[in-house]
């Protein structure tokens, strides 16, 4: 598996990302795409009309056999409870799943960044560096905790 270099992510993908300008749960949806895209990540996003699943996030993403789904909000907007039953049947299931909005937006990029390492070092046989494997436990429950509202 191979990343591009940290020094190579574009501005807007670098923490802290600049959400300043961020009106609408479009612009989290957007970058969220942007950053699964930059890791490598194969994501898609299921039909938000009357022919999907009701509760589903709104991004499903799968790398390396690893299964994670985001949910995106803005503002205070929070997860349904439908959601938020989703939510706990994938990380029932040993998956991942994060609800990310402009606040923690930060958390994700990290998680995806230290993800990527954790995942090189496991391929190489090595251990995972304790910076990275910290940042993930924060990471996971910054972008967890509107689940457990």
């Amino acid at each position: 598996m191979t990343t591009a270099p940290s020094n190579a992510r574009p501005p807007r993908l670098t923490p802290p990302i600049d959400t300043g300008r961020w009106k609408k749960e479009a612009d989290v949806k957007s970058r969220v795409k942007d950053l699964l895209n930059y890791f490598g990540w194969f994501t898609w996003m299921p039909s938000a009309n009357g022919f999907g699943q009701s509760g589903q996030h709104d991004h499903l993403a799968i790398k390396d056999g690893v299964f994670l789904t985001v949910e995106s909000k803005f503002g205070y907007n929070k997860p349904s409870a439908m959601q938020k039953g989703f939510a706990a049947q994938i990380m029932a299931n040993d998956a991942f799943s994060f609800c990310v909005n402009e606040r923690n937006i930060d958390h994700f990029a990290y998680w995806l960044e230290s993800f990527a390492v954790a995942q090189q070092a496991q391929q190489q046989g090595l251990d995972v560096p304790a910076e990275h494997g910290s940042r993930m436990l924060n990471a996971i429950s910054a972008l967890t905790d509107a689940f457990a509202e």
